[in-house]
């Protein structure tokens, strides 16, 4: 690393993570090369800062004189800390991707692959019960920071009692319906600190602390007011919601029918895109993943790691995306590609697994992005239900707008419309012809006579 790219990092690389007056510190860019030697060899913060004392290759690859002393290992955490600020670690790799490139060991319109691995948040699992009354906990613990005064006149003394320490599940009542009334105590506890943050006579400010803020989703999210007012636990949600996900998404928690009355949908807790699951990181996400080893199941963030698989040079990873936990792979390729093209790393070639691709996903990267991507397109997912005619057996008339189908059969001019929100073409073929036709039940896998209904990209 010395003998190619002498300095990797420079101290002005950091100007803005550090006071311009005081004390001089450690050289940041020192820290920086550490943190990357450490994390190569998997040392802790010790065994880290006692390489830089002891090994004369890490004192040659930092530049140190032989007797230089090093420093205390506390500082690595201090340094990590810093970086963890804002987009700092983005512009960091940004930064050693460059001097790789102009040190010719990464090609800027090369071959690049992607994966995503888990990023499990540093958090315990709470159930319904830890969860809302540790959030009344934690916004408790910030209102008494900012404006103690103001909340001892509003809470009793046995609130104390209450949340007075981190909420465990063997402290928490045994029994469901004991269960039910505790977290409904906490609902009205909480309910009675955010009327009082929005009050006008609060002291300004306290609304907009992070920690009020999330008790405001969570009891959005895990209480609804029923048609009297009263305050209630929602439900967990069941397999006639999924059916209608997308509608129950869009909807607003807790709105009622155009009756007046509470939507029984609405009173079930959020999908997981949603729901805040702990308020120790509000980003976080539960999420679920079948694999070839079996269901995984974890809470945090997907980690998109986009690396250089050139046949000549190191591979290196070149641009990272964090998404949450439930979001697709499919939906961070376009984030992926920006991100490289912005940094000036636009490949020719991206190899990817099934979870990016899809036609519409190729297309997409080659007329916008000017990027071929590589990887298996999954099979129709029709088709193995059947053992009739898929799409591909339909013969396509562009000019013409018409399909035909393998006996025959022309379909009337096809329609633009929408599935799941881009643009399709909609093709039904005549419901007599399909009714008529011997290979009715192959083809449309229905007994009720309807016609065969394709749809096309654009």
């Amino acid at each position: 690393m010395r003998d190619r790219l002498d300095e990797l990092f420079v101290d002005e690389d950091f100007a803005a993570w550090y006071p311009a007056d005081g004390r001089p510190g450690l050289s940041p860019a020192r820290l920086a090369l550490v943190s990357v030697l450490q994390y190569a060899e998997n040392l802790t913060d010790r065994q880290a800062a006692e390489a830089v004392r002891r090994r004369l290759d890490w004192k040659y690859c930092l530049g140190l004189e032989l007797d230089d002393a090093g420093f205390d290992f506390s500082v690595l955490s201090e340094f990590r800390d810093r970086l963890a600020e804002g987009d700092r670690a983005d512009r960091l790799l940004a930064v050693m991707v460059e001097r790789l490139a102009a040190a010719g060991l990464v090609k800027r319109r090369g071959r690049v692959r992607t994966d995503s691995p888990h990023v499990l948040a540093a958090v315990r699992r709470l159930n319904r019960g830890e969860l809302v009354a540790e959030t009344l906990r934690m916004a408790l613990e910030e209102l008494v920071v900012n404006g103690e005064e103001w909340l001892a006149a509003l809470v009793t003394a046995d609130w104390g009692d209450r949340y007075g320490r981190p909420v465990r599940y063997d402290r928490l009542p045994r029994g469901g319906d004991a269960l039910i009334a505790y977290v409904l105590r906490v609902g009205e506890d909480g309910m009675h600190i955010l009327r009082a943050v929005n009050d006008a006579d609060a002291p300004p400010g306290l609304r907009e602390l992070p920690a009020v803020e999330v008790l405001r989703q969570v009891w959005v999210q895990q209480y609804w007011i029923d048609e009297d007012g009263r305050l209630c636990w929602r439900g967990l949600k069941s397999s006639r919601d999924r059916a209608s996900r997308r509608t129950t998404e869009r909807r607003n928690t807790g709105k009622a029918s155009a009756d007046g009355r509470p939507d029984p949908a609405s009173a079930r807790v959020p999908w997981s895109g949603m729901e805040i699951v702990t308020p120790h990181d509000p980003e976080a996400r539960y999420s679920q993943k079948v694999t070839a080893a079996g269901q995984r199941d974890w809470i945090g963030y997907r980690d998109h790691q986009t690396e250089t698989c050139d046949e000549i040079g190191p591979n290196v990873i070149v641009q990272v995306t964090t998404r949450p936990a439930p979001e697709q792979d499919i939906d961070a390729l376009d984030l992926i590609h920006e991100g490289l093209t912005t940094q000036g790393f636009q490949p020719t070639e991206h190899v990817v697994d099934s979870g990016y691709i899809s036609p519409d996903s190729i297309h997409h990267a080659a007329q916008k992005w000017d990027i071929t991507l590589f990887g298996p397109v999954r099979d129709d997912p029709q088709a193995g239900k059947r053992p009739g005619f898929a799409k591909q057996d339909f013969r396509i008339d562009w000019q013409a707008r018409t399909l035909t189908c393998p006996n025959g059969v022309t379909s009337p001019a096809w329609k633009p419309t929408l599935g799941d929100g881009h643009p399709r073409l909609s093709v039904l073929f005549p419901r007599k012809a399909c009714r008529e036709c011997a290979d009715r039940l192959k083809c449309t896998g229905n007994a009720e006579g309807k016609g065969r209904h394709v749809f096309l990209m654009p």
